[in-house]
This record gives C-alpha cells, sequence and structure tokens, in this order.
C-alpha cells in the first residue's frame, strides 16, 4: 500500500469521499455559477483543510505539508478552480504560520481561515517580479506614528477577493520592503470588478487598490521581501506543483480510457506521460516532506524543477487527453475542453514559466 501512495499524490480514500460531490460542481463552478469558495467551506465542514498549529512556539508553527499536497492533488483531479482557490488560502494559511507565537495573524486570522470565516489570497507575484528584477513594489508603504503603516496603491492580480477574505501583499517602505496581511474589511480596501477568462471564473480573481489603508504594527509578517520569498519559496512551488500532478494525472487517466483503436499509436506517448507522473509524486513526496526546512541552494533548485516538470506535464496531458477524446474534446461544455482552458493558465501563473528558467539559470550559473 505504501509503495502504491509512493507513486500517487492521490489517497484513494480522500479520492472516494471527495470525487461524486466534486465533480458534480466542477462545471457550475467553472461556469461562474458557483463561487470555488464554495469548496473550501465543503472542506472545512468535512474537517479537511490543513490546520496549522498556531499555539506552538515554532515559527513556523508545524504544519502538515503533505496532507495539504495530496489534498490539492486530489481536488484538482475533479475540479481545478477549486483546487487553485484551495491554494491560495492553504498559502495564506502558511505564511501566517511564519507569525511570532501570539501574534493576531496566528491567534485570531488562523483560526478564522481554519474555519472558512474568511478566505485567504496570496498576492505575492509582484514580489517575485521586485526580487528577480529589483522592479519597484506597486504597494507605496509609510510608518505614521511609528505603529502602523499606511497603505496606497494595488495588486495587479489575486484570486479569493470574495466576502470576507486575508490579503498577503508585499510593499515597498521608504527604508525597505514589508510583507503585510490585510482583512477586507479595513477601510480603503477596493476590490475591482471581476473581468471575464479563459477559465476560473469562479475563483473570484481580480485586482485590488489600496486607498490610504492603515495596517497595525502587528499586521506587519516580514520587514525583507526577498528573504521572506526565499524561506517559503520551496513550500509555495511544491503546493502548485501538487495541483498540476492533479490535473496531469486526471488527463492521463482520462487518455488511458480512451486508448483504443487507432488510438493505439499514442500508447507509447502515454506510457512515457505515465512513468514521467509517478517519478514526479515520488520526487514531490519527498519535497514536500521536507520544504518547511531551511532553503538552501539545492532546495530552491529542486523546487524549482519539480514546478516547471508539473506544469508542463499537465500540458502535455490536456493535449494527449484531447487527442484521444476526438471532437468531444472539442464541445466547450466537455470536462477535457475544460482541462484544456484551465492548463493554459499554468504556464503563466506565478511563477511563469519564464521566471522559472530564469531564476533556475540564476541558481546553476552561481555554482
Amino acid at each position: 500500500m505504501a509503495e502504491a501512495l509512493a507513486s500517487t499524490l492521490i489517497d484513494p480514500a480522500l479520492q472516494e469521499r471527495l470525487a461524486p460531490v466534486l465533480e458534480e460542481r466542477a462545471p457550475h463552478i467553472d461556469a461562474g455559477e458557483l463561487p470555488a469558495q464554495s469548496t473550501l467551506t465543503l472542506l472545512a465542514a468535512e474537517g479537511l483543510l490543513p490546520r496549522v498549529e498556531w499555539d506552538a512556539p515554532s515559527v513556523p508553527a508545524p504544519f502538515d505539508l503533505e496532507r495539504a499536497g495530496e489534498l490539492l492533488a486530489t481536488v484538482a483531479w475533479s475540479d481545478f478552480a477549486s483546487a487553485f482557490s484551495l491554494w491560495c488560502h492553504v498559502m495564506t494559511m502558511l505564511y501566517l504560520a511564519y507569525a511570532e507565537r501570539g501574534s493576531p495573524l496566528r491567534v485570531e486570522f488562523l483560526p478564522q481561515l481554519e474555519r472558512t470565516e474568511r478566505y485567504g489570497s496570496t498576492a505575492l507575484a509582484t514580489a517575485l517580479g521586485h526580487a528577480q528584477t529589483g522592479r519597484p513594489l506597486p504597494v507605496q508603504a509609510g510608518w505614521q506614528s511609528g505603529h502602523e503603516l499606511v497603505l496606497h496603491g494595488f495588486v495587479p492580480w489575486a484570486s479569493n477577493l470574495t466576502e470576507r477574505f486575508l490579503v498577503v501583499t508585499p510593499a515597498q517602505g521608504d527604508h525597505g520592503t514589508f510583507i503585510v496581511a490585510v482583512p477586507s474589511e479595513t477601510a480603503g480596501v477596493v476590490v475591482d470588478p471581476y473581468p471575464p477568462l479563459l477559465a476560473l471564473q469562479g475563483t473570484a480573481s481580480t485586482s485590488l487598490r489600496f486607498v490610504d489603508v492603515r495596517v497595525p504594527r502587528e499586521w506587519v509578517l516580514a520587514h525583507d521581501v526577498v528573504a521572506f520569498l526565499q524561506r517559503i519559496q520551496p513550500a509555495f512551488l511544491a503546493l502548485q506543483a501538487s495541483f498540476c500532478w492533479g490535473l496531469a494525472a486526471r488527463a492521463l487517466a482520462e487518455a488511458r480510457a480512451s486508448l483504443r483503436g487507432v488510438n493505439e499509436v499514442f500508447r507509447s506517448e502515454l506510457e512515457r506521460s505515465e512513468n514521467e507522473r509517478d517519478w514526479l509524486a515520488q520526487q514531490l513526496r519527498e519535497l514536500l516532506s521536507e520544504a518547511l526546512r531551511p532553503a538552501d541552494r539545492e532546495r530552491r533548485c529542486r523546487a524549482l524543477e519539480l514546478r516547471l516538470a508539473a506544469m508542463r506535464l499537465a500540458c502535455s496531458a490536456v493535449a494527449l487527453e484531447a487527442k484521444t477524446k476526438g471532437g468531444q474534446a472539442y464541445r466547450a461544455d466537455s470536462p477535457a475542453a475544460r482541462r484544456q482552458r484551465e492548463a493554459a493558465f499554468l504556464p503563466i501563473q506565478t511563477p511563469t514559466e519564464g521566471q522559472l528558467l530564469w531564476e533556475l539559470q540564476q541558481l546553476r550559473s552561481s555554482t
């Protein structure tokens, strides 16, 4: 049994429990008729959301990253939009695990996220651009009376921006950078209208503006954007790779089911992809088990490589599924077409394919 689980990120018992519900909801979430965040509420009600031990003395607080990866892969098998919304929520929880013990970020906001009384929104895309190229951060921050930051600017893109949420975003100060957590009800937080998307319409994704938003010192999570990114990068990438893996695994299973008649010509391509899927599952389980340890250069490289491989496998897998399904995969309302649209997001999600390759090149050249 352990050997079988090592070649997959999906726990069969969890999949059996969730798949019937998620499969029924997926087309409605894709159409924007149901919010993806409703899946988070469902998971919380079933006691399935990962839990941060917020009252532990350690930083980061203990967090079962491998179980989070399994959950993301399992949800992505049935409904990628819900898996993406879940990833945003789980990452926000993980960020707050790096807050000091006794901080309101841990004591107040983490339990709210665990109960889905508010949704987590990760908005660190601009932080990566800043870390890689020195690009200025679009949110400016200045201290007011020494005990609160005043934020001005905008977040170009974030998700789970609906109802009550907590967004974690970078900000540029006069003499340094910050990672701050901002609740949606804070005065001056403005959510822009949701634009039509190729996929993931139910994820409540749009831009966000800050107009004289006052953030108490206790909501500042870190005082160095680059250092914080390096610290959380392996976990960040491993969890992204997990939902990529779930999407890839489903597409390959669908291609396998259609492998008959003339489609036998795709057998060798499918078998190569299945071998890649199994190898990736083993590698990701190893990474998930160690991703919260200090992020040395070797672990960062490995995380980047696995995120890149999982993204590419998902993209090739949905293309293979479409080839074996034939004309039915071209119906806009088919699950195969939905997976093609969802996979198109992966090379442009931060870190984009270009950013992954650039950072790998930089790390390898520094040896």
